[in-house]
């Protein structure tokens, strides 16, 4: 996806769990979306742990990280996390902050191997069923040097002036033709 001329990816993520049973298991979720094409140079993924749920039922924390395994980095990252219906956000780490039922995370940089680590805690009313949360993760692409534009080592030595192929001395070399 294309916006303003910047190039911008974006995956998603979804835990659910019954309230009264929880799995031992971590979950990954992939971007599908990317699966057929060429692989994105940032390549960010959210993964959730199992949730800790107080004894008394009354709150969930979710633990999350976000990790770039792509060869280039990511910019002006934007993680959303959504809640389900029947929790309340009562706390997130830090840079995120609560809009809402939505928790939004904001970096402006994350590098290639580099991890963020967060939770967001919420407080649960009278439920039944399944609790959720989610998230959608975008990114810019970080510039990347072209060859030639910018690499000192792509700069031609010959002098101001002289025509391509000759030397520093302004000269062309002698080509003997017979």
């Amino acid at each position: 996806m294309s916006i303003g001329g910047f190039g911008m990816r974006g995956s998603i993520a979804q835990l659910a769990i019954p309230v009264l049973a929880i799995a031992p298991a971590l979950l990954a979720v992939t971007p599908a979306a990317h699966a057929d094409a060429r692989p994105p140079a940032a390549d960010l993924r959210m993964v959730y742990e199992n949730p800790q749920i107080t004894k008394d039922n009354s709150s969930i924390t979710w633990h999350w990280m976000l990790t770039n395994r792509g060869a280039a980095g990511a910019e002006t990252v934007i993680a959303t996390h959504r809640v389900s219906a029947g929790q309340q956000v009562a706390g997130a780490s830090r840079p995120c902050t609560a809009e809402g039922s939505n928790v939004v995370c904001r970096y402006d940089t994350i590098k290639p191997g580099e991890t963020r680590l967060g939770w967001i805690k919420t407080k649960l009313g009278p439920v039944s069923g399944t609790m959720r949360v989610s998230a959608q993760v975008s990114w810019h692409e970080a510039p990347t040097a072209l060859p030639g534009i910018d690499d000192p080592s792509a700069v031609d030595a010959a002098p101001w002036g002289v025509p391509p192929g000759a030397g520093a001395s302004g000269r062309k070399p002698r080509q003997d033709h017979r």
